[in-house]
């Protein structure tokens, strides 16, 4: 199950930053296509982690691999992961300014 919540991430995270996939679900709803434009994610989309039960937003493998696939991924990951090292210094090396607003100001200033 984690898989398939790991492929449809890839995929939000691949049509939110296409500006080519967000140029045709426009096009597409101006139209008049609405049905088939609501085939693509947009940024107005639910992260596909908001649906996620604790049980995996607890799990340090599958919040990393998320992270790896898409940053804002961070903001569903439980506070305890939040002041994992491992977790922070990866958070940290994709997106700072992330990295600066989720993870305990504690846990950045014990690996900077």
């Amino acid at each position: 199950m984690k898989e398939l919540v790991l492929n449809e991430l890839k995929v939000y995270a691949k049509e939110v930053n296409s500006k080519s996939t967000q140029g045709v679900r426009s096009h597409m709803k101006k139209l008049g296509l609405h049905g088939f434009a609501d085939d693509f994610y947009s940024k107005k989309s639910k992260h596909p982690l908001s649906e996620c039960s604790e049980y995996y937003l607890d799990d340090k493998d599958f919040i990393t691999k998320a992270i790896k696939l898409d940053p804002n991924s961070i903001k569903f990951a439980s506070k305890t992961l939040r002041q994992d090292k491992q977790i922070a210094k990866l958070i940290l090396k994709k997106d700072k300014k992330l990295a600066n607003k989720y993870i305990f100001k504690k846990t950045l200033s014990e690996i900077k």
